[in-house]
């Protein structure tokens, strides 16, 4: 190296070090703590909320930023958030021109509450309206927004129903904000990934969240998604459009070895089955509403299980007297196959064999269970859905309205070894008060039942009969 460059080099490295001394030093006499007040009450102005920063402030080089402790944000009805440390990084170079540009954002322990009140206001939605320079929207850039164990609760005070979310990590990158479009969701994009230990709703309890998630034009993508839930492994996606007037959505969904258990237990539904399945699920949907999108709702929808326990009730019992007397619904026993895809709404009008627990207990067994809906625009029909026990076969077979909550002539079967309805019931009408079957009511154990219209199908000429079912349940041998 000639000596003329050794000097320019030379000289270039003693401007640097110049430089980060005189940063150094600026640092050191800054008593940024001295600015809390200020700090406290220019972010209370933005927010629209009451910031009070408990802990200490500091400024630090590498990287430069800025960084606070113990940090609450509240307002008149409580903690909307509090966070245990708050770092905030800033290019250094872009400050000498007087100009700020955060690079890194990161939140540790943050408490998050959400609130909903029984006016379907919500506890951070600001107070009147927005001024001018609020309603207007200004790009926006950021290389990395960190949470780290994380805490966020819901609360909904119509309902009481509560939802939290534990030991939540959220990892964003590349984060940029348009100002051209109407909607902020059309002008971002990023990608990054979420991290969740436990999600818990009344019974329900999800473990485990992972998932990569990826934003641009409108289209956020969450691929792939993976969960203990039921106690079972769950894999699947979620694809959101919002680059229409109306979002549309696309969902695939596995989930294997759950405990049927757990299932009903999250459901709230008091069955005491037991037992391992697999529900798979591939739908899709679009709309502005939960109305629309479940107008709008297609795909398909299976649950599927073998050598399932009940411990309070044995089909084949209740079957056999049923054939004496002819006298009680049998219709619970198709709850089975209704509840599993479509949860409580669909099955809320059905007592799951309530009725006969007193006189027909168990244990009994279901060797084989198959539910296999396909849904239209809002409406599931039964493709493949039936039940195998010891000695009988039961299936069904019509429609389920999910968007009216209605049976449209769902129809329960006892069949015979060729697929033939032996007995058959029919259910229609809302899900929460269906009709069974036919017209009058009567007093049995324990509780109002229905009488029985059935239909004997396995009385044949030639030996031939109409055939209600064709699927992939075997009639027991």
């Amino acid at each position: 190296m000639s000596m003329r460059k050794k000097k320019i080099l030379f000289i270039t490295v003693m401007v640097i070090a110049i430089f980060v001394i005189a940063i150094v030093s600026i640092i050191a006499l800054i008593d940024i703590n001295s600015y809390k007040g200020k700090i406290e009450s220019a972010a209370s102005e933005a927010m629209g909320k009451e910031v009070i920063i408990k802990g200490r402030m500091g400024l630090s080089l590498f990287p430069f930023g800025v960084s606070a402790g113990d940090i609450l944000v509240q307002n008149k009805e409580g903690d909307l958030l509090s966070v245990e440390k708050l770092h905030i990084g800033v290019a250094l170079m872009p400050l000498l021109k007087k100009q700020i540009r955060v690079k890194e954002f990161e939140l540790v322990r943050p408490a998050v509450t959400i609130v909903k009140d029984a006016a379907g206001s919500y506890n951070f939605e600001r107070v009147g309206k927005k001024s001018a320079s609020e309603s207007t929207r200004a790009s926006f850039s950021i290389n990395e927004i960190k949470l780290s164990h994380g805490v966020l609760v819901y609360l909904d005070k119509k309902t009481g129903n509560r939802t939290e979310l534990k030991d939540l990590n959220v990892t964003i990158n590349d984060l940029s904000i348009g100002d051209k479009g109407e909607d902020i969701l059309t002008d971002v994009s990023f990608n990054g990934n979420i991290k969740c230990w436990e999600v818990r709703h009344k019974n329900l309890i999800i473990e485990k969240v992972r998932t990569e998630i990826k934003a641009g034009k409108g289209i956020f993508s969450i691929t792939p998604v993976t969960m203990d839930i039921f106690g079972g492994k769950a894999e699947g996606d979620i694809t959101a459009d919002m680059s229409a007037r109306s979002t549309s959505y696309k969902i695939n969904f596995k989930l294997f070895k759950f405990s049927f258990e757990k299932f009903y237990a999250a459901l709230e539904k008091k069955m005491t089955i037991s037992g391992e399945g697999t529900m798979t699920a591939s739908l899709t949907a679009h709309g502005k509403d939960s109305r629309q999108i479940m107008q709008t709702l297609n795909g398909k929808f299976s649950l599927r299980g073998d050598n399932l326990s009940i411990r309070a009730m044995d089909i084949d019992k209740f079957i056999s007297k049923f054939e004496e007397t002819q006298k009680f619904t049998f219709t619970d026993i198709g709850a089975f196959l209704v509840a599993g895809p479509f949860g409580m709404a669909a099955s809320k009008g059905l007592s799951y064999g309530n009725v006969y627990l007193q006189t027909y207990g168990g244990p009994g067994i279901i060797r084989k269970l198959n539910s296999d809906w396909e849904i239209k625009d809002g409406v599931a029909d039964a493709a493949d859905c039936a039940l195998a026990t010891e000695r009988n076969r039961v299936a069904v077979k019509g429609k389920l309205d999910l968007v009216n909550e209605k049976y449209n002539d769902l129809i329960v079967a006892i069949l015979n070894d060729k697929g033939c309805a032996r007995f058959e019931q029919k259910i229609s009408g809302p899900f929460s008060s269906p009709r069974i079957g036919a017209v009058s009511a009567v007093q049995s154990i324990g509780g109002p039942v229905l009488n029985l219209l059935t239909k004997a199908k396995g009385l044949v000429n030639g030996g031939k009969c109409e055939e209600f079912y064709h699927g992939t349940v075997q009639h027991p041998r």
